[in-house]
């Protein structure tokens, strides 16, 4: 059976751990509805965003999902980079928010890395996942690169006003 009916769902706050993000990576392999998933604080760790890495670089399943919140996870630079690797071929993701998470430096230049080839992503939450300046520096050379159509909004910590954007990075005066 697959999911043609379910577009939202909010499992925040309920300790699925790494095997139940597992499970349910796998279980989402016929999804065709699904398009915004939130796990917040469910334990998730590397493992867990690992799977549902794997799901959303899929063109079935998570691939298809177009927001994902992964909030206060425990995701390292692991599991960062495993998700940044997705969105070189995912291009339905529009937002991604894995705020308060242990991404560090590493974990932002992976995601830095996909931002020239990812046309679809336009809103990056990377606030309170302790990127310092060297990984700032990689991030604003990101959104400089960034292929977002129209434009990528990033937060992180240590930005003015805790946000760039890559049509402001371009030069650009106003985004569109």
């Amino acid at each position: 059976a697959s999911n043609h009916c379910v577009e939202k769902l909010f499992l925040n706050e309920n300790k699925i751990g790494a095997d139940g993000a597992k499970a349910f990576a796998r279980s989402l392999g016929k999804n065709r509805a699904l398009k915004m998933l939130w796990l917040s604080r469910c334990s998730i760790g590397d493992e867990g965003a690992i799977a549902l890495a794997e799901a959303l670089g899929s063109k079935v399943g998570l691939g298809v999902v177009e927001a994902l919140d992964l909030w206060e996870n425990g995701i390292t630079a692991k599991g960062g980079a495993a998700i940044a690797q997705a969105l070189h071929t995912n291009q339905f993701l529009r937002t991604l928010e894995i705020r308060n998470n242990q991404l560090g430096d590493t974990g932002a230049a992976a995601l830095a890395a996909a931002m020239p080839v990812n046309r679809a992503l336009s809103t990056l939450d990377l606030l309170g996942n302790g990127i310092s300046d060297a990984g700032r520096a990689a991030l604003t050379q990101g959104l400089r690169k960034s292929a977002a159509n129209p434009y990528l909004v990033l937060f992180e910590d240590g930005f003015t006003h805790q946000q760039r954007t890559s049509w402001e990075m371009k030069g650009m005066a106003n985004a569109p």
